[in-house]
């Protein structure tokens, strides 16, 4: 579809205030700005959609739409606001029970705290979550969106790396895919991925990162 006719079918729904409707016409309305990099239009849209929701009293829906704000921030490397609506939607998917929700949250902290370094931290979280493949619906749209283009973007950084031989730009990006393939269950780029950053880790003498590698090599583990 159309990214104007998204847009069609988003003011067909803050018309309506449909809180249901609003939000399966904003989330795939947000993924569609963010791939093309469109992320204040992303940020925007969804404060709209957020806006009116909170007014119906829907809770599950505000939850849902704080997450893709989240995301938005998040794509766009503002980890400390996207975190910030992570921690909101994380209290409101915890009080209505929405397990998918809260794993979703969880996932997305844990990345962020990998890309910013704060290995053990993330650890704690991916050691303390479901974490043999990230399972969420279409609610979460633009989150699963954000994952594949933060694993395609690491990927080019890596590749411009190889690029120039150079062996830390290399490591930095390559170690940052690591989460992220862990979350989305892909363990088979998570072994090759870890194997070749413990490599270049050992070769540069990063001994943080080597033991963070074999902490998430563990978590990684078939059970």
């Amino acid at each position: 579809m159309l990214l104007s006719e998204r847009e069609k079918l988003f003011n067909r729904a803050k018309e309506n205030a449909s809180p249901v409707e609003m939000a399966e016409a904003v989330i795939p309305l947000a993924n569609a700005y963010q791939q093309v990099r469109k992320y204040d239009a992303a940020v925007r849209c969804l404060r709209e959609a957020l806006a009116i929701i909170r007014e119906s009293g829907e809770a599950d829906q505000e939850a849902v739409i704080l997450t893709a704000i989240g995301s938005a921030f998040w794509e766009k490397a503002q980890l400390q606001k996207a975190l910030d609506q992570f921690s909101l939607a994380l209290d409101m998917f915890k009080k209505s029970g929405d397990k998918m929700g809260e794993r979703a949250i969880l996932a997305m902290v844990g990345i962020t705290f990998w890309r910013k370094c704060e290995w053990q931290r993330a650890l704690k979280i991916f050691s303390d979550m479901w974490v043999g493949g990230l399972t969420i619906d279409d609610r979460f749209l633009s989150l699963q969106g954000a994952l594949e283009r933060g694993i395609a973007t690491l990927q080019n950084r890596v590749r411009m790396g190889r690029e120039l031989q150079d062996s830390m730009r290399i490591l930095q990006p390559l170690f940052s895919s690591s989460a992220l393939y862990l979350v989305t269950g892909n363990l088979d780029d998570l072994k090759s991925c870890l194997d070749e950053s413990v490599s270049l880790a050992e070769q540069l003498g990063e001994a943080d990162i080597l033991d963070a590698a074999q902490s998430i090599r563990q978590l990684g583990r078939p059970a």
